[in-house]
């Protein structure tokens, strides 16, 4: 099961660092190759409905390109990835945007600069056959020197549970409510904060090595960054527990150790299923009424409900809900790729594991003993009867 996704994830060449160039799309014949690349992965692999699709040529963009810094990734003539960046004003940006990422809040700390600019990172993806590579994490350092070259203070953007872990391993943070973007589904507001040298220093984040060479820099925001939103916050940074505390954590929510409450970990002593959550888990806050999973996108994750009620919208007779804490919900993204065939929804607030399949090809490699382990749970656990939760 894991040996076909491990190939589609896996690099197709072992390129260096130095073979990857990263560049600014400029030309037109630049950005339409960056819109195909979008249209390849959001469209074609991973199967989404969204809005200004040019379906007949193939490409994918929208009024935020018309003013944007729009990076590449190449090998040779080869696009192998791409991210775009906006920075603007809060007058710049669309309403909603505003609103998803909460940016008035942060206005507040410019009490005298009204005009001052914020940044905006998207559509952050590397082709198939690379994601292996360093190719990623070279965009997100050249992000890092935009932000840095424009002096911006806050840096935002969003994305799906599966990827919480990747962008809070490279130093963002989670601070607001997750809300829905059409098309997209559920997601989650970041922040990077871009002078906290110590959070970077402590997350190991590749933007650490540049920071601390800028010398003296403007630590008030961080200040008040920290004295508004980190304070008191009930988010669990997955870079920043450890793993006694999340083990901690769950055997308080789940009642239970979870490899008891939790299938997927029956096979694993204590040890090596803390290791196992460690490295592949994010913890997940929902509010009543969000859609969590929803049916045909494909799924990137194994999600665990820890605390709260879930339903699902599409099975209706007789009514299918999730209540059992340590209980599996939607598709299995974790060893294969396979669609969710429900919209699940939360009834209540509801707190979940996520367990990203990303996280855990990098899991497989550094731990493979554990990780054939958890494939075989999943063999059994497909091959068993599936239990109907009422």
């Amino acid at each position: 099961m894991i040996n076909n996704y491990q190939k589609a994830m896996s690099c197709a060449a072992e390129s260096s660092e130095n073979s990857i160039e990263i560049g600014i799309a400029i030309t037109p014949s630049e950005k339409r190759e960056v819109y195909h690349l979008r249209y390849q992965i959001y469209i074609e692999e991973m199967s989404k409905q969204l809005g200004n699709t040019d379906y007949v040529n193939k490409l994918l963009y929208d009024e935020l390109d018309e003013w944007t810094v729009l990076l590449y990734a190449k090998i040779g003539s080869e696009l192998i990835g791409t991210a775009r960046i906006n920075i603007g004003t809060l007058a710049q940006f669309p309403q909603e945007i505003v609103d998803f990422l909460s940016l008035d809040t942060f206005q507040d700390f410019y009490t005298e600069h009204s005009d001052h600019k914020f940044a905006y990172t998207g559509k952050l993806m590397i082709a198939p056959a690379y994601r292996s590579s360093s190719a990623l994490y070279l965009l997100m350092v050249k992000g890092y020197e935009v932000f840095c070259s424009n002096q911006i203070q806050f840096a935002f953007g969003s994305s799906n549970f599966h990827l919480l872990r990747l962008y809070e391993q490279m130093g963002f943070r989670r601070y607001s409510k997750n809300f829905v973007e059409s098309g997209y589904g559920l997601l989650t507001p970041f922040i990077l904060v871009v002078n906290d040298i110590d959070h970077f220093r402590t997350v190991r984040s590749p933007f650490f090595r540049i920071a601390r060479k800028r010398g003296a820099v403007n630590m008030q925001a961080v200040e008040w960054f920290h004295a508004n939103f980190t304070k008191n916050s009930p988010v669990i940074n997955s870079q920043i527990v450890t793993e006694e505390e999340l083990w901690t954590v769950l055997c308080k929510r789940l009642a239970s150790p979870p490899t008891e409450a939790i299938a997927i970990l029956h096979k694993l002593s204590v040890s090596e299923a803390k290791k196992f959550i460690h490295c592949c888990g994010a913890y997940v806050q929902c509010d009543s009424g969000d859609i969590i999973t929803n049916q045909s996108d494909v799924s990137y994750s194994y999600n665990i409900l820890i605390s709260g009620r879930l339903k699902s919208l599409t099975f209706h007779r007789p009514v299918k809900e999730y209540t059992i804490p340590g209980q599996h919900f939607g598709a299995n993204g974790l060893t294969e790729l396979t669609k969710h065939t429900e919209d699940i929804a939360a009834m209540d607030s509801v707190e979940i594991l996520v367990l990203s399949g990303l996280a855990f090809q990098r899991f497989f490699h550094s731990h493979p003993e554990i990780a054939h382990k958890i494939v075989q749970s999943m063999i059994s656990l497909t091959r068993s009867k599936p239990l109907r939760i009422k």
